[in-house]
């Protein structure tokens, strides 16, 4: 059953943007491209949050180091986003875990609290370094690009086609994301890393370095956020502190691993699919004409949430899912 649901939404996330093209509707390809991006760092975050067991409110850094990346090479290098995608994970991963490994010894809400604390460091860091444009930013220029292909290597679309090309950019950045996490999670790092949430005391006296797999996991996920935040730059076309360090960049795939299933790997994406598309429609519907500016979209966003935690706060992937879709009664 599981294989044949997989099958299906593969195929439905393939299919989707094709008929909005033909339709000329880029809205809900925009939409679609922003349900994977969030659902790809639902998926990274669940690492160091799901698996590892600990709070990071501050992972928009590292998105924010593979924007400033991948467009310093593009804009002072000529470097095409694909070769600078590399380069950009590794550096995020590097930071994260020189910033990390002193962070370790803190536990719980401690944790928590010193990412939040380095993300606020990196915000004046943004707004003042004259080498990324400080407040002002970076612009990444468009290059005339010969054909589909060419466009596709460079991960530069323009005109009606820019929707669709970074909609499918996107799901195939998330496709690797997520068959890599699922390798994690079956491997030794996965089994050490939930060994450490479930009781780090425990993991350690079997010889387990609880410091040293929380910066990987850390790592792990930054490296994810810095991707999603290379394709974010180039889809932008520029780069800007209060943008790519926009809190938003951590509620929402949080809100999403929580509300999908946190520790699972497939939560974060169910969570993405459902509050990523409510939070779209109510934003123009509710927050838009005589409603505008009474945050009426982000009440009934904000309930919509409040609800589904209420009813399952384990996530909605704890559901008896297989007994509902079940084809006939179980037999002897």
């Amino acid at each position: 059953m599981a294989r044949i649901a997989l099958v299906i939404g593969a195929l439905a996330a393939i299919v989707y943007p094709i008929p909005l093209q033909l339709q000329g509707t880029t809205y809900y390809q925009t939409v679609g491209f922003l349900v994977l991006v969030n659902a790809m760092l639902g998926v990274g975050w669940n690492v160091i949050g799901g698996w590892a067991g600990q709070f990071d409110f501050g992972p928009q850094v590292f998105f924010a180091v593979g924007a400033y990346t991948s467009a310093l090479l593009y804009v002072k290098l000529g470097v095409d986003a694909w070769l600078g995608l590399p380069v950009a994970v590794a550096a995020a991963a590097l930071i994260c875990a020189v910033l990390t490994y002193p962070l370790t010894r803190l536990r719980g809400h401690y944790f928590a609290i010193s990412t939040v604390a380095i993300w606020m460091i990196a915000q004046p860091i943004g707004a003042t370094w004259e080498y990324i444009g400080a407040a002002q930013g970076l612009f990444i220029p468009v290059k005339p690009r010969t054909g589909v292909l060419a466009s596709a290597l460079s991960l530069q679309f323009s005109g009606p086609t820019k929707a669709m090309g970074y909609y499918y950019a996107a799901l195939v950045l998330f496709a690797v994301t997520l068959a890599l996490m699922a390798v994690v999670e079956r491997s030794k790092l996965g089994y050490y890393f939930r060994a450490i949430r479930d009781d780090q005391e425990a993991a350690e006296g079997i010889g387990i370095d609880s410091r040293l797999y929380k910066v990987i996991a850390r790592s792990i996920t930054a490296a994810v956020f810095a991707a999603a935040g290379v394709l974010y730059a180039f889809w932008a076309l520029s780069v800007f502190p209060e943008q790519v360090l926009e809190l938003n960049w951590s509620t929402l795939p949080i809100m999403a691993t929580v509300v999908g299933g946190i520790g699972r790997l497939w939560g974060p994406v169910l969570g993405a699919v459902i509050l990523i598309p409510i939070s779209q429609i109510m934003s123009t519907t509710l927050g838009t004409g005589p409603l505008a500016g009474r945050g009426i979209d982000l009440i009934v966003y904000g309930l919509i949430i409040i609800v589904i935690a209420a009813f399952r706060p384990t996530g909605l992937l704890s559901l008896p899912w297989s007994r509902w879709f079940r084809p006939g009664p179980a037999t002897a």
